[in-house]
């Protein structure tokens, strides 16, 4: 089995194109995958988004205004988890691609209306991304990357335990993450990625069972 975990910006638009790539290749995987997105939030990635979208980084009433909205978009996609990966994940890429393709401005008013559009519990939703539960799942999501060592977005860890030894390997950025299609294909595909995993970093968690899973909701 293949344990995978991605690290997004929730209003992303590199994440946006990465996720549909992996998503497409797992509708056609045979391959047991388990896959798991995490929206992460640091000033690094909030600088990465601005110079995307050619903000003015020194200007700090900008920063706070993305950071917070990429926060915001962080519990909405939690607080979407509660009703199901499938829901979830309609909302998400709705969201980065409104955002972070056609770049429309952010807005409640838009949050709620691609959140109609998925056919989840709008009410529920709403009453959701305001609640501890959500902000604890959020948290989580910020520990695991951190014990992980993860710094930008986007970025992945993944592990293969199709083999004695629990292998797991880091890729950083956009660039690296070029190749993580690789692990949804054949298994010619999957030694191709892992024989260029080589030179890259190991994640810094020694094994994936340190993770209280339990607070990771798909």
């Amino acid at each position: 089995m293949i344990e995978l975990f991605l690290f997004i910006n929730p209003i992303g638009p590199i994440c946006y194109d990465i996720e549909k790539e992996i998503l497409n290749k797992l509708n056609t995987s045979r391959k047991k995958i388990h896959l798991q997105i995490l929206p992460f939030v640091n000033l690094f990635s909030v600088g990465v988004s601005m110079d995307y979208l050619s903000m003015n980084k020194t200007d700090l009433v900008l920063r706070n205004e993305q950071t917070n909205q990429i926060y915001a978009a962080s519990l909405n996609y939690k607080a979407a988890q509660l009703q199901g990966k499938k829901i979830a994940r309609d909302f998400l890429l709705k969201l980065q691609q409104r955002i972070g393709i056609e770049r429309q401005e952010y807005s409640d008013a838009l949050v709620k209306e691609l959140f109609s559009e998925t056919n989840g519990d709008l009410e529920m939703f709403l009453e959701d991304r305001s609640s501890e539960l959500v902000k604890k799942n959020f948290a989580t999501d910020q520990r695991v990357a951190k014990d992980m060592g993860i710094t930008i977005t986007p970025s992945a860890v993944v592990y293969d335990f199709s083999s004695e030894e629990e292998y797991g390997v880091l890729l950083e950025g956009s660039e690296e993450l070029r190749s993580l299609p690789l692990v949804c294909g054949t298994a010619t595909e999957l030694d191709t990625f892992l024989q260029k995993a080589q030179s890259l970093k190991a994640p810094k968690l020694s094994t994936i069972h340190e993770i209280d899973r339990g607070l990771i909701l798909l």
